[in-house]
């Protein structure tokens, strides 16, 4: 969804540096098999982006199966075809293929492993699973939980607490997880989200526009300086100011 958005942007930034025109020679179709966009965001969110992409003129289809690809388009599985010279494939998250050879493991599909709200393996206590090679169903869901960065975070910092209590023989304690929010961009155009329970503006909150925009924006950061710490994380940040300034917008070569 996200890249579509991207080549929406660079469509536009290249009718303004010499091709006019260019937009109306070029159609971006979506096609998604799941019945709705950003499966893992809340429906609010997933709804206002799919009118964005739709106000952008990208053709945004749902609950589409592809049963083939040829030289000249797609066809989905209700007869449908879909004209496309340029196909982009995007699978989704997948987990490492070798974790469906594991021995003795469940594992999904996508070669996440199964584990527990101890984030332990369903068939050995010895290991555990976190972030996309996991797939943890909490209690009262129906779906596990997505394989974004919030949760790997959250699992990461879990599992530091964990494990020592494991090797001091003390109880193992279950992975609480603390929803903070989704937020997704929408190239340069727009952003959308939604507050966690500990939203500055209460749990549920609908956000758009610059605010989401700097939120997204801001989320990233915060990543970064987990990742990396202070000093380091604020070079990338001197680096991404420079190379912006420095690059053009769109690249025509």
């Amino acid at each position: 969804m996200e890249l579509t958005a991207e080549i929406n942007t660079a469509l536009d930034l290249a009718a303004a540096y010499g091709f006019p025109g260019l937009r109306e020679r070029l159609r971006l179709t979506l096609v998604e098999t799941a019945p709705r966009i950003l499966g893992a965001l809340p429906e609010r969110v997933a709804e206002a982006s799919r009118q964005e992409l739709e106000r952008q003129k990208a053709v945004v289809l749902t609950g589409a199966q592809v049963v083939s690809v040829d030289a000249e388009g797609l066809n989905l599985k209700d007869g449908r075809r879909v004209p496309a010279g340029l196909k982009v494939w995007a699978a989704g998250v997948a987990a490492p293929a070798f974790l469906h050879e594991l021995d003795g493991l469940e594992s999904q599909r996508n070669a996440q492993l199964v584990v527990r709200p101890t984030l332990q393996t369903t068939r050995d206590d010895a290991i555990f699973a976190m972030g996309d090679c996991a797939a943890l169903t909490l209690p009262g869901q129906e779906r596990p939980l997505g394989a974004t960065a919030q949760v790997a975070q959250q699992q990461a910092k879990h599992l530091a607490r964990a494990i020592p209590a494991l090797l001091e023989g003390r109880p193992l304690p279950e992975f609480d997880y603390q929803h903070r929010g989704a937020l997704v961009a929408i190239g340069h155009y727009n952003a959308f989200g939604s507050l966690g329970r500990r939203g500055l503006l209460g749990g549920g909150t609908f956000i758009q526009g610059r605010i989401a925009q700097i939120s997204y924006a801001s989320l990233y950061r915060q990543h970064q300086l987990a990742l990396h710490g202070f000093w380091r994380s604020l070079l990338f940040w001197a680096s991404d100011l420079l190379r912006r300034a420095s690059t053009p917008r769109v690249r025509l070569e």
